[in-house]
């Protein structure tokens, strides 16, 4: 089912067309985070919003957000045709209320959601009969005592207000909102850190990932012969370290690929993650490492990583230690390149 032709039957309806993205009024906290617009950024964009909640000690909505934030985000990397999403946290000092909302930047824009309450629709639609994504959207207009879509300079932002455990949604007008531009904090949840890869270069930065692409999808392949039990145990190694952090890998692919499109030969690169994952790429660094040894030794195909693409992973690693775990500020790649690294 396409985003473009999503129709629900909800007990809440949609507030639709507004002219900009805006703040709640009387948000006294507000929190976002740039991700990818893939599947792989959504258990990312649930943290954050818990982990924003938990820091405000509003953990009482934190199991009805997380959903919400699934469904939002999940809509956002498969129907809106978007390289990014943003995703926003507020609250309201009026009101025992937090906002959650996912802004993207695709093609899609707002008029594409429609809805339809039971008011409004002369057939209406049994729960059954909805597709995947329909009931998805209804189960954010259930839980939601208010949302709704508008239009951004960026693409659209879809909303929901969360009233807390036994708050019932009712149907309730369509909201307008005022034009203006609202800036994107940089505050994140408290062991969060934004990572920030200075002067990254853009056609080296892809070659890199392309490699390590290579080289994973041939560790899996030799991972089913038990014959080959090194080879095996890394494959697991590396898919396992993955994991945690795809999200920030699909940033900086999707950051590249825009900056090469744009024709541009370096790209600041920034990746909001929870600082424990530093842990994680000192490890997915040393298991290729190690793939690159087994790729000299002539027990893979796959060739070995060339020497720039070795410096440039051991300088992106550099970078997400040194910011995540010490607050260092960051050293761009021409200077970690020409030797006016840290010791």
């Amino acid at each position: 089912m396409s985003y473009a032709s999503i129709s629900v039957s909800v007990g809440t309806q949609v507030s639709r067309r507004g002219l900009a993205s805006r703040r709640m009024e009387g948000a006294p906290g507000r929190r976002n985070v740039q991700l990818a617009a893939d599947p792989v950024s959504v258990p990312a964009a649930r943290r954050f919003v818990v982990d924003t909640l938990a820091a405000w000690g509003e953990g009482r909505h934190a199991e009805d957000a997380e959903l919400v934030t699934s469904e939002l985000t999940g809509n956002a990397a498969l129907h809106a045709g978007a390289r990014f999403m943003y995703v926003t946290v507020e609250r309201s000092d009026q009101a025992a209320v937090v906002r959650v909302a996912v802004e993207d930047d695709g093609p899609v824009g707002a008029d594409a959601l429609h809805v339809r309450t039971p008011a409004l629709a002369d057939d209406p639609l049994e729960w059954a009969d909805l597709p995947a994504t329909g009931r998805g959207l209804a189960i954010v207009a259930t839980l939601a005592a208010a949302w709704g879509v508008e239009e951004t300079p960026r693409g659209k932002r879809v909303w929901a207000d969360l009233a807390g455990p036994g708050a019932v949604s009712g149907t309730r007008e369509p909201r307008r909102s005022l034009t203006h531009d609202a800036a994107m904090d940089e505050e994140l949840p408290p062991g969060w850190t934004l990572v920030r890869l200075a002067g990254c270069p853009v056609a080296l930065s892809l070659e890199q990932d392309r490699h390590l692409d290579e080289l994973v999808r041939e560790l899996q392949l030799l991972g089913a012969d038990e014959g080959r039990a090194e080879s095996t145990a890394l494959a697991h190694e590396i898919r396992d370290l993955l994991v945690s952090p795809a999200h920030a890998r699909v940033v900086g692919r999707r950051t590249a690929e825009r900056a090469r499109d744009e024709g541009k030969a370096a790209v600041d690169v920034e990746m909001a993650m929870p600082s424990e994952f530093s842990a994680l790429i000192v490890r997915l660094q040393s298991a290729v490492v190690r793939a690159d040894e087994l790729c000299e030794d002539g027990l893979l195909l796959t060739l070995a990583s060339p020497p720039q693409v070795r410096e440039l992973r051991a300088w992106m690693t550099h970078e997400i230690v040194a910011q995540a775990e010490r607050g260092e500020p960051p050293t761009p790649w021409s200077e970690w390149r020409d030797g006016s690294r840290p010791s």
